[in-house]
């Protein structure tokens, strides 16, 4: 007894001290700076960004948008999933013990291969009561190796429920932005039309009064036409981006309300680009093709342990008794211990494929996280240029807005005057009213660029939405008990 609990002890050990085999990840060319100069603090990052555009209409749909958006419900969801996942999968690593009790009675064949003797009787009793347990000794990592899997596999779930955070934050703020340009450029063409139906009827009177002819009256109505097409189509698309924002919301199709204009949105003081490898630890994304990385990884280890013999360590404890009263006394006593193992000798090679599987799984999830790296370098440095040049464009568009109006009141004064003919003040509005349109979409435009900007960087506000989300859930979760 004593050599047998000294084995089992060694063997315990044993399975204790070995470790599961892991690669060294791949090593990742981080470039040391972005392409162009911006700021390299990264406090910013930590700021919730859009409160920044100073609407509180803005800031208040982005908090509906955490606790109510469907998506997002999902990938909360998905993270408990994985982490049930991982439950299972780690309970591996303890001993599984079970109880069985059974009562049968049974009549024995008296012309049978083994009649019963005399003085036995024919019909007994069997009363059984047992402990079992199994464990595998995981001298080769193959369960530790799974289990390390399942975990990666969770964190990259968490990392994937972030970035549905980003996705989603990002989403409401570029909706909101295009439905304030619409808004804008609705409220420009109405004054335009304003403008042409007083240029309509002053064309009227003055063909009434004979000083010019018919033409100019017609090409007075085709330019308010003109107007009157441009406010019905941003009318028509004005409720398809509120339907938009209210599915964003978790809601069903409504108005929605409005805030300040678009050009009354501020820019941010200054853009925390920080260092590219800051990148790294920032993006929900890269983290999570980490984690598939990692988690691959532990899968080969998997893998490569089925190559060896699975020891299992069972025993069992328990009585039996032909009589329920003699169950628990001395006599009725049983138990068992032992190790066994077992090895694989021929399988046509499935333990082979499985584990070069397990490799090129491994692989993919190297060129994916490789990628993804690539993929966020890219993203922010359009967005860094992105937001610079759209900056620009948008003081362009206003010098060229001023410049045209300047245009249309001269070209109003000369033709009153008879100077011109109303060609020369039918171009002036046209421009006018398309550099106007232009103006709005440009100023929607470079605020698209910094809702960009921010989500391809990352930071510390991913993670404080992601938590108001996770305590917006916590509050369903209680109100529905």
């Amino acid at each position: 007894m004593h050599r047998s609990l000294a084995l089992l002890v060694f063997f315990l050990t044993l399975a204790s001290c070995l470790r599961p085999y892991y690669d060294s990840p791949p090593c990742v060319n981080v470039p040391e700076t972005w392409r162009m100069d911006f700021d390299e603090g990264s406090t910013l990052c930590n700021l919730r960004w859009w409160e920044q555009f100073h609407d509180p209409v803005l800031n208040q749909l982005i908090i509906t948008a955490l606790k109510n958006n469907q998506d997002l419900q999902v990938a909360v969801n998905r993270v408990i999933e994985f982490y049930d996942q991982y439950r299972v999968v780690s309970s591996a690593l303890l001993p599984l013990v079970t109880g069985t009790a059974s009562f049968n009675r049974v009549e024995n064949s008296l012309v049978g291969p083994i009649p019963p003797t005399t003085g036995v009787p024919r019909i007994t009793n069997d009363y059984q009561a047992f402990l079992n347990l199994s464990w595998e000794l995981d001298f080769w990592g193959r369960v530790r190796s799974a289990s390390d899997a399942a975990y990666a596999q969770m964190l990259s779930q968490i990392e994937a429920r972030r970035a549905v955070v980003v996705k989603v934050v990002s989403s409401v703020a570029n909706a909101y932005i295009t439905l304030r340009a619409l808004d804008g450029q609705l409220e420009v063409s109405k004054k335009t039309l304003e403008s042409r139906i007083e240029s309509l009827n002053l064309a009227q009177s003055r063909f009434e009064l004979g000083e010019t002819s018919e033409l100019e009256v017609i090409q007075a109505k085709a330019e308010a036409e003109i107007a009157i097409i441009s406010m019905i189509q941003f009318q028509r698309a004005i409720p398809i981006q509120e339907n938009l924002i209210s599915i964003l919301l978790g809601e069903s199709p409504r108005a929605i309300e409005r805030g300040i204009a678009i050009q009354a949105f501020q820019y941010p003081a200054n853009i925390p680009a920080g260092i590219p490898s800051d990148l790294l630890l920032r993006r929900p994304d890269i983290l999570e093709a980490e984690d598939n990385l990692f988690a691959t990884n532990a899968l080969v280890s998997e893998a490569r342990a089925l190559f060896f013999p699975q020891i299992n360590l069972t025993s069992m404890y328990g009585s039996e008794s032909q009589k329920l009263h003699n169950l628990l006394i001395s006599p009725a006593e049983m138990w068992q211990y032992g190790i066994t193992a077992v090895q694989t000798l021929f399988d046509a090679g499935s333990i082979y494929y499985q584990f070069e599987e397990a490799k090129a799984v491994r692989q993919e999830a190297y060129f994916a996280y490789y990628q993804t790296i690539l993929n966020a370098f890219r993203e922010v440095e359009d967005g860094l240029d992105s937001y610079q040049k759209d900056r620009e464009l948008v003081a362009e568009h206003q010098r060229q807005v001023k410049i045209l109006s300047d245009y249309l009141y001269l070209a109003q004064l000369r033709y009153n005057e008879g100077e011109i003919d109303y060609l020369n003040v039918l171009d002036a509005e046209r421009s006018l009213f398309d550099a106007q349109l232009a103006l709005v979409q440009a100023q929607a435009d470079s605020f698209t660029s910094v809702v960009g900007l921010y989500s391809a960087l990352g930071g510390g506000w991913v993670l404080d939405a992601d938590n108001q989300a996770l305590d917006e859930v916590a509050i369903k979760i209680a109100e529905n008990r």
